[in-house]
């Protein structure tokens, strides 16, 4: 995991690649989307509580991302490493589930927000589970009909 002070700008694959710049950037987009509904809206309203639910809720996702890639970077031999990289996964979507929304502003980067797989050897090894399923479902068919 590299740490650069701006996001990396090649298509965004697996949680091992994430910077700290990539949370910032979407935070930082997030941030210029809600945060205008916070405080348009009468005090109290439904709508400046729902965008202050939703600040809250990046804000939370955004620190527990930091910390998490933080300790990676800190610590990359952590035998927790795989949970590591699976919480910081699962905030990452938070995230980019939220930003999604306004995937059609200015600012939106879609190479870099994207749903990530945790690393390439999970990924690697979800696809062989999952073609190895398909195959035994073939031959469940194939004999069935037999």
């Amino acid at each position: 995991m590299a740490d650069t002070s701006t996001p990396p700008t090649e298509p965004l694959h697996y949680a091992v690649d994430l910077t700290p710049a990539d949370i910032r950037a979407i935070h930082t987009f997030l941030h210029e989307q809600i945060h205008p509904a916070e405080g348009d809206n009468a005090s109290g309203s439904p709508e400046q509580r729902t965008a202050r639910a939703l600040s809250n809720l990046v804000h939370t996702a955004t620190t527990h991302a930091e910390a998490t890639l933080e300790h990676l970077i800190e610590n990359p031999n952590d035998r927790h490493r795989t949970d590591n990289l699976n919480n910081l996964r699962q905030n990452w979507h938070y995230l980019v589930e939220a930003a999604e929304e306004w995937a059609d502003t200015p600012g939106f980067d879609r190479r870099r927000w994207r749903e990530v797989d945790t690393d390439p050897t999970a990924a690697a090894l979800r696809h062989r589970l999952i073609a190895k399923q398909r195959a035994e479902t073939s031959t469940n068919t194939t004999d069935t009909k037999a």
